[in-house]
């Protein structure tokens, strides 16, 4: 089957489907490997060397009875369950972090208590943004 891989890539091509789709005679592999241009495939696909499987899939009456078991409200339990991502964490992280490093930046300017107590303001959410931060350090 190794050196079939490229032949087979370009019956997907041909037929349009992927690879689990794809069907080689195995009584004439001789002939498909002989094989060169798509036009070749397509050739062997008329005369039925080459086919495309069909879909494999759950069964309409598999179906049924799930949709079923969901409206007596079965298979509604804790991993069915989709909520919607909250961006408010990753925002506060990211503000906090830019004040840090802005802090860190300015420490030689910075006693170290006042360094400590800034930074305690930050934590503490008494300074939310960099131009309070800066207007505090000014002072």
């Amino acid at each position: 089957m190794k050196n079939l891989r490229a032949k087979k890539a370009m019956a997907m091509k041909v037929l349009g489907v992927g690879k689990d789709r794809v069907w080689l005679d195995p009584e004439r592999l001789q002939e498909i490997k002989e094989v060169v241009t798509k036009q070749d495939i397509a050739a062997l696909i008329k005369e039925g060397i080459i086919k495309k499987k069909s879909i494999v899939g759950d069964k309409k009456r598999a179906h049924h009875k799930r949709l079923l078991r969901k409206k007596r409200g079965r298979r509604r339990g804790q991993g069915k369950k989709r909520k919607k991502i909250i961006n408010s964490k990753r925002d506060y992280v990211k503000k906090i972090r830019k004040l840090r490093r802005y802090i860190r930046h300015c420490r030689s300017l910075l006693s170290e208590e006042d360094y400590r107590n800034t930074k305690k303001l930050i934590e503490g959410g008494q300074i939310r943004e960099l131009k309070e931060l800066k207007s505090k350090i000014g002072k």
